[in-house]
């Protein structure tokens, strides 16, 4: 009789996404707000040094912590911090592709900012559970970059519905917010940061999702004309 034997690099990448894709009670509570405060504070320092940082739509801010689904677009790994300086510190606990918890210091990193991984080509329930269960803390906000990779073209990709699924499930509103990178004829490259108005959330799904991409669509276009 011929035994097969389990593929050990697919059961690797089980044993990764079943470690990575949940987030512990610890994971939301003060100690990590002040990891992610440190973490992003470096950031922040190192964003305004080599780049014009700037931020607009400041009064779209939900006031205090809260929970809410935040929802950009997503053309660098530097979008992540740009939204959390953005939201003045507000906890995100962010939604991350796998292949950021392959090496020692970006699971660290990881850890440290309460970042979650996501199976990209289908929506597993542990992260799906991971997802309500910061949604329900009730002071983190879920950061989700609706496109589901990176443009690095820096134009707009199509909208997936886990934010819509995300919202209606937990019935919370979402935060639409664009960054685009440019580079002035002088003086330092830009990274420009609009945060829209929350959209309340609701049954339909596909509208939604709809609603939320335009919003972005139409920060992005501002921030690229100005307005």
């Amino acid at each position: 009789m011929n035994t097969v034997l389990p593929d050990s690099k697919s059961t690797s990448r089980k044993s990764e996404k079943a470690r990575y894709n949940t987030l512990t009670d610890s994971q939301l509570e003060w100690p990590h707000w002040v990891y992610q405060w440190i973490c992003i504070k470096l950031l922040e320092i190192y964003l305004r040094l080599r780049y014009d940082v700037r931020i607009y739509g400041k009064e779209n801010q939900p006031k205090g912590f809260q929970s809410y689904i935040v929802a950009c677009n997503h053309t660098s790994t530097k979008d992540p911090p740009l939204v959390s300086i953005a939201l003045d510190y507000q906890p995100i606990a962010y939604m991350a592709k796998l292949e950021l918890f392959r090496t020692p210091i970006l699971r660290l990193y990881n850890w440290a900012m309460s970042t979650f991984a996501v199976n990209r080509e289908k929506l597993e329930l542990s992260t799906v559970k991971t997802a309500l269960k910061v949604l329900k803390h009730g002071k983190w906000a879920l950061g989700i970059f609706p496109e589901g990779s990176r443009q690095k073209d820096g134009q707009l990709g199509e909208a997936k519905r886990g934010v819509a699924y995300f919202a209606k499930t937990a019935w919370a509103p979402v935060l639409p917010l664009a960054v685009v990178h440019s580079t002035p004829p002088k003086g330092k490259k830009r990274l420009e940061v609009r945060i829209g108005k929350l959209i309340p959330p609701e049954k339909d799904m596909d509208a939604l999702t709809l609603k939320i991409q335009n919003a972005i669509a139409e920060l992005a276009e501002q921030t690229k004309t100005g307005a």
